[in-house]
């Protein structure tokens, strides 16, 4: 492979052998590299995951720190799921750590899957440049994600759980949130921000077993202030305007700030990195005329939060393409307490089609063409996309390019 279109041609011939738990693969081919484990920080839950990374990394950034983060989905190049500091991995060391990890993996007993060879050559460019800390994200569920070949964190994180995947991870909260536990590890502290308490009773069990303290982030919290902008108290903190809005973000960013008051960051670090944190496609406005809002919420409790923040726009248009097994009924129900709806599909296996929203009675739209006509003539105040974070990436894409709208920014 030469070019970073290589590697990705050779990462996406990999998807058909689609996902397969378990973690024997990983630490074969960790062995087979010589790779070490560096100081780092896990992070699972059905949403909140990525937002609590960009305050993390914020706050490690303020306080000094070179960092790297894994994540995922990517939405706006394919790169920024392996970055150094808040900068996507440069093609060249895209190139060659994809060389190494295929190397090694065409001489594995069983077949990689595209994300365990992705989570490798995180491994590997990390293993290169050396950052202070590690900020990994579960891709998904967590006891048998890649990512849990972790064996010593400097602390684990469950943002929350949620209905999400439950065809893989189960059919209930209690079984989602047990697969998501799977991170916790013998003496490292889990913090969370969960509040069924049944769930968290699970939490408790779980760091009984292992030997591990669980702290729960959310009485940090001391005041909200919902808007415009998110405005948050915490406790032993002045009140600052989070980088990230939404009601919701004040309980990922406590749990960036436990985490980094437990690892001794400066005061002052941590209240800038809460300011400064960014997020693309998390309540991000990409346009303030027209106003063009883009929201990954992508299952019913993440439309639940961008509802509970969309109630503070004036005159509201949703479009929408909500993936093939999510629950959409509920999800539009909730989005048409907003606004109009408009339904759409994309180019992406899981996507709905159109025979399929018709049939559901959705109303449906051709999305390129009625979101360039809405750019044109807005016939509305504000504009939100959501539904799914491939689709936002999408979009953000088509927006990007016309020039016209982005000048307007």
């Amino acid at each position: 492979m030469k070019t970073r279109q290589d590697v990705f041609d050779w990462l996406s011939g990999q998807l058909r052998f689609g996902i397969k738990p378990g973690l024997e693969r990983m630490s074969w081919m960790i062995e087979q590299l010589g790779l070490e484990e560096r100081r780092s920080i896990h992070v699972a839950g059905t949403n909140g995951k990525g937002s609590t990374v960009a305050f993390l990394r914020a706050m490690a950034m303020e306080n000094g720190l070179s960092v790297g983060t894994f994540t995922s989905p990517y939405i706006i190049q394919f790169e920024e799921r392996i970055m150094l500091n808040g900068e996507p991995i440069p093609e060249d060391a895209l190139v060659d750590v994809a060389n190494r990890v295929k190397s090694c993996a065409d001489e594995t007993p069983e077949t990689l899957t595209e994300f365990e060879l992705l989570t490798m050559m995180a491994w590997c460019y990390f293993d290169d440049t050396r950052p202070d800390l590690i900020i990994w994200e579960v891709g998904l569920g967590g006891r048998l994600d890649s990512t849990n070949v972790l064996t010593y964190p400097l602390a684990t994180i469950v943002t929350s759980i949620g209905h999400d995947h439950q065809g893989i991870l189960g059919d209930t909260l209690e079984e989602i949130a047990q697969e998501k536990y799977g991170i916790v590890k013998r003496d490292v502290p889990m913090f969370h921000s969960i509040g069924e308490e049944r769930l968290v009773e699970l939490l408790h069990q779980k760091g009984d077993d292992v030997g591990a303290s669980i702290h729960d982030v959310r009485p940090l919290v001391k005041k909200i202030v919902d808007g415009a902008e998110t405005v948050v108290t915490y406790k032993n903190m002045p009140s600052v305007v989070l980088g990230l809005t939404g009601h919701h973000q004040a309980y990922n960013g406590a749990c960036a700030v436990a985490v980094a008051r437990h690892l001794g960051w400066r005061d002052d670090a941590i209240q800038k990195g809460l300011e400064r944190a960014q997020h693309p496609g998390r309540y991000e406005l990409v346009s303030k005329r027209p106003r063009i809002i883009l929201d990954g919420a992508h299952n019913p409790e993440g439309i639940e939060a961008l509802v509970l923040q969309a109630k503070y726009e004036t005159d509201v248009t949703v479009l929408t393409a909500i993936l093939e097994d999510k629950d959409r009924d509920t999800m539009v129900r909730s989005l048409q307490q907003v606004g109009d709806v408009y339904e759409t599909t994309f180019d992406f296996p899981r996507a709905r089609t159109k025979a399929q929203l018709e049939k559901d009675g959705a109303r449906f739209v051709e999305w390129k063409a009625w979101l360039q006509n809405w750019v044109e003539s807005p016939t509305s105040e504000t504009l939100i996309v959501t539904g799914s974070l491939y689709f936002i990436s999408e979009v953000r894409r088509f927006l990007s390019q016309n020039i016209y709208l982005m000048s307007k920014k």
